[in-house]
């Protein structure tokens, strides 16, 4: 089966694995939870630097590996779309991918305001020093993985320019369907008729999130009906925290 493959590049917390959930109700798609193939697509990149490969300078089956690395990956899924979860926009994945990998890759991109993102991660984490978790972990630009889906969606936006949807976190949650359809619609995928409620944790053969890798049991919960939980971002993060990353909006 010959699969084509987009990339779900967005922001945490805004949605992703409820977009997924409904999405993977069409048996000719699949949304993948987070992935490594970006992590592996960079460690085989290096290999060009290796001293293998500069001992004796045959690039070509590097090339083939990097080339092939989204068909070998999920060869063992059957459908025929698929959308990897990962920050393919930060300059260096962006460049990996249009350079060696996919020459014109489209994208799907889920936002809300960063402040929400934050508040929504340390209403779940709980840290004993909020300082620390947004600074040190969160927005850390060498580790942060809210650092890095910042980057990735602010580069496709404002560099990239092109080929790329942008769904905000609240029109997902307010009207599914309507939302549902613009992706369908961009993307250029067959008409399904998706379900809005009695929702399914996100699966993909048999295989669920272990969230209590990271202490959770909650991080990538999917509730049956779709809603958002309201509450005030000032209840989690500090004046100084929501008014330094209210300028980091962008969309």
């Amino acid at each position: 089966m010959n699969k084509k493959f987009y990339f779900l590049a967005g922001y945490s917390r805004s949605g992703n694995t409820l977009l997924s959930s409904i999405l993977n109700q069409n048996k000719n798609i699949v949304a993948t939870a987070n992935s490594p193939l970006v992590q592996i697509a960079y460690s085989i990149n290096e290999m060009y630097n290796s001293i293998w490969i500069k001992n004796f300078p045959e690039k070509k089956g590097v090339d083939n590996l990097l080339k092939k690395l989204f068909t070998n990956y999920y060869e063992h899924l059957n459908a025929e779309v698929i959308f990897d979860r990962a920050g393919w926009g930060t300059p260096l994945n962006l460049t990996l991918l249009t350079n060696k990998i996919i020459e014109k890759p489209k994208f799907l991109l889920l936002v809300r305001p960063l402040i929400e993102v934050l508040a929504s991660l340390v209403k779940i984490h709980r840290p004993k020093n909020v300082y620390d978790f947004v600074y040190l972990e969160a927005m850390h630009p060498e580790k942060g993985k809210v650092y890095w889906d910042w980057l990735s969606t602010k580069t496709i936006i404002t560099q990239y320019k092109k080929d790329y949807l942008l769904i905000k976190y609240d029109d997902l949650i307010k009207e599914p369907k309507n939302k549902i359809k613009e992706i369908y619609d961009f993307f250029e995928l067959k008409p399904f008729k998706h379900s809005f409620s009695n929702l399914k944790q996100l699966s993909i053969n048999n295989v669920i999130y272990d969230d209590s890798v990271f202490n959770s049991n909650s991080l990538h919960l999917v509730k049956k009906n779709i809603n958002k939980q309201e509450y005030a971002v000032e209840d989690y993060l500090p004046e100084s925290i929501i008014k330094e990353y209210k300028e980091w909006d962008y969309f």
